[in-house]
């Protein structure tokens, strides 16, 4: 289930460090062992492991107050505190989660984790400062542990503040404060880190989706982490463009970005050669690993083209309307078992827009939105049978219909 909730780790030295006394610095800290317990029982769906999430809760937070009072294993910190805004999230309780992934998002700027220089790491030079609320890394697996944690919060504080309609906290790209400019690459496999396989040049990261340049090396395959945050980048500004005013420039730049990003994704009925997502499960006709990431680029186009009056625009809106669709017309009943809430979501975005844009056309126009709608609103009913939060949204588009 770490996917679900974009979170990743060295499983093997975790498990390790387990047996080290808690107060030991080699250790996880309470609180990311307390928040993994909460939503390893959040996930088991068990009745008999749902009673103990108040407690865990209520331990992941105070064990939260004690790491941030005695700066203790703050990248602990953060990693437990994005497990409790994903938490949050899951169960609806979306101002908490908003809260929550504030205070992720601040202590991962504090700590500098959105300006790690490169994927591969150097031992500290002699003139460099230690001296910080993270010490220098130990080594590459651990950097490339830090680089995952940082863009886990970002997928999540772009998700997050879409949900409850208020600004994102972690920015970058164009005409970004240099001080708060993202610089971290893409996160790569963790096993590339470990067998040594990142290079310095690897290190392109927010900026270079609006210079139309690879995020990979050439001849160097996407991650499913990389890929994810790329496309939760792209949403995010579509949406912080459509309330600012844009120029013409700003749009062309975003739809090209939009245009490039998607036209790399791999193909839904995957083989295995994107890294770390395995084949397609045997009786599904499509990967479900892939689903959020395709319907992210397709919710950034709709988003972005949604208002535009000349054809080019409606024609966009209509290729990224039937893309979503076509998607969901491709899962299996077993693949709404897996997905990610954040696809709900994104899901209702979408609906929400086309029956927006039914509502203001006429003929032909106004029932093909519908009909795309129709598909959505079925997909979302599904899925809200898994995340029961989810019911609002769907009863919200119901009522428009």
């Amino acid at each position: 289930n770490r996917e679900k909730c974009y979170f990743d780790l060295h499983v093997g030295r975790f498990i390790a460090s387990l047996s080290l006394p808690p107060a030991d610095p080699q250790a996880p800290h309470p609180t990311l062992v307390d928040a993994i317990l909460l939503v390893g029982c959040y996930f088991s769906r068990a009745p008999s492991l749902a009673g103990y999430e108040s407690g865990l809760l209520a331990a992941a937070n105070s064990n939260l107050s004690t790491s941030f009072h005695h700066t203790d294993r703050l990248h602990d910190f953060i990693r437990a505190s994005n497990l409790i805004a994903f938490y949050y999230f899951c169960k609806g309780l979306y101002p908490e989660a908003y809260q929550q992934i504030i205070t992720s998002c601040h202590m991962a700027v504090t700590c500098g984790l959105h300006q790690i220089p490169s994927s591969a790491w150097t031992p500290m030079g002699s003139g460099e400062d230690d001296d910080k609320f993270l010490p220098y890394p130990a080594d590459v697996v651990e950097q490339g542990e830090r680089i995952h944690t940082f863009w886990q919060a970002f997928c999540l504080d772009k998700m997050i503040s879409m949900v409850v309609n208020r600004p994102a906290h972690l920015l970058g790209g164009p005409n970004a404060d240099p001080l708060l400019q993202i610089s971290t690459p893409w996160p790569r496999l963790l096993s590339d880190y470990e067998t040594g396989t990142v290079s310095d040049i690897d290190k392109k990261s927010i900026t270079n989706l609006y210079l139309n340049q690879m995020s990979s090396l050439p001849g160097r395959l996407e991650t499913l982490a990389s890929l994810r945050s790329q496309g939760y980048a792209l949403v995010y500004k579509a949406v912080n463009l459509l309330s600012d005013r844009p120029t013409a420039q700003e749009i062309l730049v975003t739809d090209s970005a939009i245009q490039t990003f998607t036209s790399r994704l791999p193909h839904l009925m995957n083989s295995g050669d994107c890294g770390e997502i395995p084949a397609t499960p045997g009786l599904s006709p499509i990967n479900y690993r892939i689903v959020t990431i395709h319907t992210l680029a397709h919710v950034a186009s709709l988003i972005l083209h949604q208002h535009g009056a000349d054809v080019s625009a409606r024609r966009r809106c209509s290729t990224a309307a039937q893309g979503i669709a076509a998607v969901i017309g491709q899962l299996s009943e077993m693949d709404y078992q897996e997905l990610f809430i954040g696809l709900g979501h994104l899901w209702f975005m979408a609906g929400r827009i086309l029956l927006t844009i039914a509502a203001n056309a006429n003929g032909s126009v106004a029932e093909q939105n519908r009909n795309w709608a129709l598909v959505i609103i079925s997909a979302l009913k599904r899925v809200s049978m898994v995340y029961l939060p989810l019911g609002f949204q769907l009863r919200q588009l119901q009522q428009m219909l």
